[in-house]
């Protein structure tokens, strides 16, 4: 089975609609796509909704934005009716809205339990089978990984999701969890050679924070370093006003709230500078810098044998701030180059990061914008030495902030 190649960098949220696909207004779906939304899921919808859903599908089609419907008819739990009707009604979704070209999958559940898993794979087969082109959604629990392996493996699964939310809690611990999550969740989807989707937090509930733009900042930075194809969040509308859910993007009342503006600075500029190499480069591993993590290795300078034809030789920071070094290997437009990425680690700490380079390097591309600038000529209030014995390449960044380096 090929693996999918995303039409842009999927950037989206996890459905918490206070209203059906009926509300789904144009307004509604461009502040989406002014958000820099690019995949995200539906309201909810089913047949007796098919007018409203298939005009939902059409503005969504407009602005750019590909959608995972939530019909309940594809539901995993729909297999214990038997699979010829769960079959009958997987098909019948299809006939409905499968063949828009806005429509990326069905959504088929969240967070089963192990227990819960042979169903799912049965339901995932057969959603294959009846909705063909099309990429069925099914979400994982956080730290759950191994529990998960066989139905990845069994089902055909064409995308691996999952969801991790208390590294926004106040202990450092949470960091610690969103890191492995990703280390165990990337070596399965790489066994299987399938796209990585991690959920992470936007609105503030229970111990989580509400997010800053700092926050936001950190948690992409980590999820793209750390190799992730696809981001959602939790979530964009803030759910029904009940225990303490406060300040998603957007409020109850349909307000923009501030986190709004801050993840549309952060994904925006993600659009504009870099969505389009992320969608075109294979991950090739991340290394920690200055704060080890549970099954990341620790980066060791001048051990460049295992990650690509970088000449990287040194990563540090000023004041010692953590960080997380990545490196990517280009596919189709990109194909034949190396890059190595450096993540500011932290939430609240700015520093300047240097790249080393041995000294046979003759240039040093910084790459964003969708562009290489030769960054001797080009780094503005950065730094750029040419020593003896190594090329330095020094780079302030905010918490969570990366800059992408390609050496030649």
């Amino acid at each position: 089975m090929a693996r999918i190649q995303f039409k842009k960098f999927p950037l989206g949220f996890w459905a918490c609609y206070p209203y059906g696909i009926e509300g789904m207004t144009e307004k509604e779906i461009a502040d989406m796509a002014d958000c820099g939304m690019t995949l995200t899921m539906s309201p909810w919808t089913s047949h007796e909704k098919k007018e409203a859903t298939l005009r939902a599908l059409d503005l969504c089609d407009k602005y750019g934005i590909q959608l995972i419907l939530v019909d309940g008819r594809t539901h995993w739990s729909g297999i214990k009716n038997g699979a010829d009707a769960y079959r009958a009604a997987m098909k019948q979704a299809y006939d409905d809205y499968g063949k828009h070209p806005a429509t990326f999958g069905f959504f088929l559940g969240d967070e089963p339990h192990e227990d819960q898993m042979a169903d799912c794979t049965e339901a995932y087969k057969i959603a294959l089978e009846e909705g063909p082109g099309l990429v069925p959604y099914l979400n994982q629990n956080p730290g759950y990984a191994e529990k998960c392996k066989k139905f990845v493996k069994e089902s055909g699964c064409k995308l691996l999701s999952y969801d991790r939310y208390n590294q926004m809690n106040p202990e450092p611990t949470g960091a610690v969890d969103f890191i492995r999550d990703f280390a165990e969740y990337k070596k399965l989807a790489e066994e299987v050679d399938v796209p990585l989707l991690s959920i992470m937090l936007s609105v503030g509930h229970f111990r989580y924070r509400v997010p800053s733009i700092d926050d936001y900042r950190w948690q992409m930075g980590v999820a793209l370093a750390c190799g992730a194809n696809a981001i959602f969040w939790f979530t964009y509308h803030t759910p029904a006003c009940n225990n303490n859910y406060r300040g998603a993007p957007i409020s109850e009342f349909g307000i923009k709230n501030p986190t709004y503006y801050a993840l549309q600075d952060l994904q925006k500029r993600f659009n504009a500078y870099y969505a389009d190499l992320f969608n075109h480069v294979d991950f090739r591993g991340v290394y920690s810098v200055g704060r080890n993590y549970p099954l990341v290795n620790p980066y060791r300078p001048g051990e460049i044998a295992s990650c690509g034809d970088t000449h990287l030789i040194n990563v540090r920071s000023d004041l010692g701030t953590p960080a997380l070094v990545t490196f990517f290997e280009g596919r189709d437009q990109y194909a034949g180059k190396h890059y190595v990425m450096v993540t500011n680690n932290t939430w609240d700490t700015c520093d300047k990061f240097w790249f080393s380079a041995s000294p046979e390097v003759k240039h040093a591309w910084r790459v964003y914008a969708n562009r290489e600038a030769d960054f001797e000529h080009d780094n503005w209030d950065a730094s750029y030495y040419r020593w003896e014995h190594v090329l330095d390449c020094g780079v302030f960044l905010a918490p969570g902030q990366f800059e992408i380096f390609r050496f030649e």
